[in-house]
């Protein structure tokens, strides 16, 4: 109940971040006096390195092996969710507008988002180690998978695709390598030390997110994104948005039994299944809609 309690108000912080940034958009807008542009990247390497320092070696090893559950989170992200939307849209087409048809199909094959699924699980009690391993291992095939389903889903006959190695690299230098570091100072430090700041890292780690999401729509609403949309067509596609996740969440949670018996591995299950990036979305989104 308390970790349920923790969830609850981390989604209402973000939501909180989400109208300071629409008040107070110049603050965290890019070349702001927050400096976003460096320090989110700076954040996500922290978040990463102490989560590092705090997840259980040997329960990161036990999570690799656990292939059933690493099929289904990524049957989810990449076959159930595209699935889903276009039954949606073959349903409800009619009253969804051409135009939004293609953002919408774009949400459904984006990979799952990692440092919140990751925290998230952890604050709700279950596997972190299943839910970081699952959650980088979408991003990292999404890489190559979301460009290739969108040309296959949007019916597009070029040949663009984001910039893979820039992205790979991101991933490894702001991701992977300070998790890495942080698991070698946990093999070489005692668990009496990392479970003192237990808690200090936890509210570290969801204070991250906020600032991710303050920083994220600042910029949105500095540069006017939301101008560019009547507000019927911002209503519609949140409404179609949040009728896809919802139900993408049902199923990654009713189906979740079929990946493994344990509550907690199902709790990094439905974390991983049902979340979408933002961090790896906007580059993709740059290049697959240019012009």
């Amino acid at each position: 109940m308390f970790n349920h309690l923790k969830s609850q108000l981390l989604t209402g912080g973000i939501l909180m971040a989400i109208l300071l940034a629409y008040l107070f958009p110049d603050i965290g807008s890019t070349g702001g006096p927050l400096k976003t542009e460096i320090t989110t990247k700076i954040a996500i390497a922290l978040i990463f390195f102490f989560q590092g320092l705090t997840l259980n070696t040997r329960k990161l090893l036990i999570s690799v092996n656990r292939w059933r559950l690493h099929i289904y989170c990524q049957s989810c992200i990449f076959l159930v969710s595209p699935a889903l939307m276009l039954l949606l849209i073959i349903l409800f087409g009619r009253w969804i507008p051409s135009n939004l048809q293609p953002g919408l199909l774009f949400l459904s094959v984006l990979p799952s988002t990692i440092f919140s699924s990751t925290v998230f699980t952890a604050n709700s009690g279950g596997n972190a180690g299943a839910a970081l391993f699952n959650a980088t291992l979408s991003n990292l095939i999404g890489v190559v998978i979301t460009p290739l389903w969108c040309l296959a889903l949007l019916a597009k006959a070029n040949n663009e695709f984001p910039p893979v190695g820039s992205l790979i690299a991101k991933i490894a230098f702001f991701i992977i390598l300070p998790l890495v570091i942080g698991q070698l100072i946990r093999i070489a430090t005692t668990d009496q030390a990392i479970t003192r700041f237990g808690k200090a890292i936890k509210r570290f780690n969801n204070g991250t997110i906020l600032f991710v999401v303050f920083a994220a729509f600042c910029d949105s609403f500095n540069t006017d994104v939301w101008a560019n949309f009547p507000f019927f067509s911002i209503l519609l596609a949140v409404s179609y948005s949040s009728l896809f996740l919802g139900l993408l969440s049902y199923l990654a949670w009713t189906f979740s039994w079929l990946a493994s018996p344990s509550a907690s591995q199902r709790i990094a299950v439905f974390f991983c299944s049902s979340q979408k990036t933002l961090a790896a979305g906007v580059p993709i989104a740059a290049v697959v809609f240019a012009g």
